[in-house]
C-alpha cells in the first residue's frame, strides 16, 4: 500500500484541527436556540428574585415597625414612616431582582461553556486569528512554528480583540438576545485572554521557555480550560449578586440606625 494516502489523510486531519469551526449556518442556528433560552432563563430569575425581594421588603418594614426600631417622637412621623415601606419594597425588587438577573446571566454563560463548548470555540478563533496575524494564513506549519514569547503574547492580545465574524452572526439575533449573547461572549473571551496570558507567563517562568508554538499554547489552554472558565464565571456572578443584594440589606438597615441616632 502506498504511504501517500496516509500522509494526505494525516495532513487533512491536521488541517481539520487547525480549522475546527462550525459552519456559519449551523453556528447561527445554535446561537438562536441558545439566545431564546437565555432570555427565558434571565427573565425567570429576575422576576423570581424580584418577587422575593418585594415580599422580604414588606416583611422587613412590618417587623422593624413592630419591634419599635422605626419609632420617633416627632408626631408627623407616625404617617411618614410608611414612605419607608415603599422604599423597602422598591429596594427588594431592584436589589434582589438585580441579583437574580446576574445569577441568570451567569447561568447562561456557564451553560454556553459547559454544553456548547464556547470556551474551546473562542480559543480556536483566537489561535486561527493569531496564525493569520503571524503569517497571513492559518496553516498547520504556522501552528508548529516556534515564536518568541513576547511576540506570541502580542499576537494573542491582538487576536483576542473584536471578532467581526462573530459580531455579524450575532446581528442576526433579536436585539435583546443578541445583546445577552454578546455580553456573555465578551465576558468569556476576557477570561480566556487572561488565561492564555497566564499560561505564557507560566511557561516563561517555570520552564525558562523563550519560544512557544501556537499549537502548544492551544494544547496547554485545553487542559482544565472549561473548569477554570466555569470557576471564574461562578465567582463573577456571585460577586455581582452579592453587590445587588447588599443594596437591599443596606436600605432596610440604614433607617433604624439613623432613627436610633436621632432619638
Amino acid at each position: 500500500m502506498s504511504p501517500a494516502p496516509i500522509r494526505d489523510e494525516q495532513l487533512s486531519s491536521t488541517e481539520a484541527q487547525a480549522d475546527p469551526e462550525t459552519p456559519a449556518p449551523s453556528r447561527t442556528r445554535d446561537l438562536m436556540s441558545v439566545a431564546a433560552g437565555a432570555v427565558a432563563t434571565i427573565a425567570a430569575r429576575t422576576l423570581g428574585f424580584g418577587v422575593l425581594g418585594f415580599v422580604l421588603g414588606t416583611a422587613a418594614f412590618f417587623v422593624e415597625r413592630a419591634t419599635g426600631v422605626l419609632t420617633h417622637p416627632w408626631e408627623p412621623w407616625r404617617y411618614l414612616v410608611y414612605v419607608l415601606l415603599l422604599a423597602y419594597m422598591a429596594a427588594g425588587v431592584v436589589g434582589l431582582g438585580g441579583a437574580g438577573m446576574w445569577r441568570g446571566i451567569g447561568r447562561v454563560a456557564m451553560d454556553l461553556v459547559e454544553k456548547h463548548q464556547l470556551s474551546q470555540q473562542l480559543v480556536d478563533r483566537v489561535m486561527d486569528r493569531a496564525a493569520v496575524l503571524a503569517a497571513g494564513e492559518a496553516t498547520p506549519e504556522v501552528f508548529h512554528r516556534p515564536l518568541p514569547i513576547q511576540k506570541l503574547r502580542e499576537l494573542i492580545h491582538q487576536a483576542s480583540g473584536a471578532d467581526p465574524e462573530s459580531e455579524e452572526t450575532e446581528k442576526k439575533l433579536r436585539r435583546l438576545s443578541g445583546a445577552i449573547i454578546r455580553r456573555v461572549r465578551r465576558g468569556v473571551a476576557g477570561i480566556i485572554e487572561a488565561r492564555l496570558d497566564d499560561i505564557i507567563g507560566e511557561q516563561e517562568r517555570d520552564a525558562s521557555t523563550v519560544e512557544l508554538t501556537l499549537g502548544r499554547l492551544r494544547e496547554l489552554a485545553g487542559e482544565q480550560l472549561d473548569e477554570r472558565v466555569m470557576d471564574a464565571l461562578d465567582g463573577a456572578r456571585n460577586k455581582q449578586a452579592l453587590l445587588w443584594a447588599a443594596l437591599f440589606v443596606g436600605t432596610v438597615a440604614l433607617p433604624p440606625l439613623v432613627l436610633t441616632l436621632l432619638r
